[in-house]
């Protein structure tokens, strides 16, 4: 599904029908929550956020994909670092404290998944991976 309007952001989804999983769901809620909220927090106005819910053999991937203006230098897995801001002058316009992601790798970790961050073309991408449910 894609959803676009002139001006805004634009959203993408693929979410698999049969995904099954075990864990404590108000936590994987949260997790989807601050990924797609920090998206939307970091694209700029006419970009893009993809996100992404699929099975891949015995796991379970969870991804969300954004345009981004600038990224980090160096090691993306210190956005995962509790206060870690990448640039502190967001810190004003976009209202965080950097902790958002620090609980999203949280959340992860206790349902014995990974997660990571990647730079794609035009922005970043963070994936979770967990054990599926057969």
């Amino acid at each position: 599904m894609q959803t676009e309007h002139p001006g805004r952001i634009a959203l993408q989804s693929d979410i698999a029908e049969e995904l099954h999983m075990e864990g404590d769901a108000a936590r994987i809620h949260q997790l989807v929550f601050l990924l797609v909220d920090n998206a939307v927090k970091y694209t700029p106005e006419g970009g893009k956020i993809h996100i992404c819910w699929r099975k891949n053999g015995k796991k379970a991937e969870f991804s969300v994909q954004n345009t981004c203006d600038t990224l980090p230098e160096g090691d993306l897995n210190r956005l995962f670092d509790r206060f870690y801001r990448a640039d502190a002058s967001r810190a004003r316009e976009s209202g965080g404290y950097g902790i958002g992601l620090s609980v999203a790798a949280a959340i992860v970790k206790a349902h014995k998944g990974k997660i990571t961050a990647e730079r794609t073309r035009d922005g970043i991408c963070f994936k979770a991976v967990f054990p599926a449910k057969a």
